[in-house]
């Protein structure tokens, strides 16, 4: 399953630019951050059928760290001046991805899951959204 890092550059008063470390031919925008996961899906979805049609292999997907540096080069050289710290770094799934929901049993020391929860209501999150997100940033 693949998934790739999204940028999601705050612009005043128009939402977000949108930018693909790993895909030099993306870039959109969203409104508010529900908008721009959209967004992104679509044209990452558009972005993989054209490689598809061309017989061209994706990418392997950048790390975090490399992701943080091509968004901070790419808007270098574009003109704009973003601290890294505003850009929210987002994965989106690959079109191939399977998205079915899987249960899993996990087991965690009672203190361990009660700093998890905090952490998770802290971040507007469930429980199983915050572990997927956590899971997905670490990769």
């Amino acid at each position: 399953m693949r998934y790739y890092h999204m940028a999601f550059i705050p612009v005043p008063e128009e939402g977000f630019a949108i930018l693909s470390p790993d895909f030099q031919e993306i870039a959109s925008q969203g409104k508010d951050l529900v908008d721009c996961m959209n967004m992104s899906m679509d044209v990452l979805n558009i972005v993989s059928k054209e490689y598809s049609e061309t017989r061209k292999e994706l990418p392997a997907p950048c790390s975090l760290g490399e992701a943080k540096s091509r968004i901070k080069g790419m808007l270098k050289e574009l003109g704009f001046e973003v601290p890294v710290q505003e850009i929210i770094f987002q994965m989106v799934p690959a079109p191939e991805a399977d998205m079915r929901p899987v249960k899993i049993s996990a087991t965690f020391p009672r203190h361990t899951l009660d700093m998890i929860d905090l952490k998770a209501k802290a971040h507007g999150m469930t429980r199983s959204r915050f572990l997927a997100a956590a899971a997905q940033a670490y990769t």
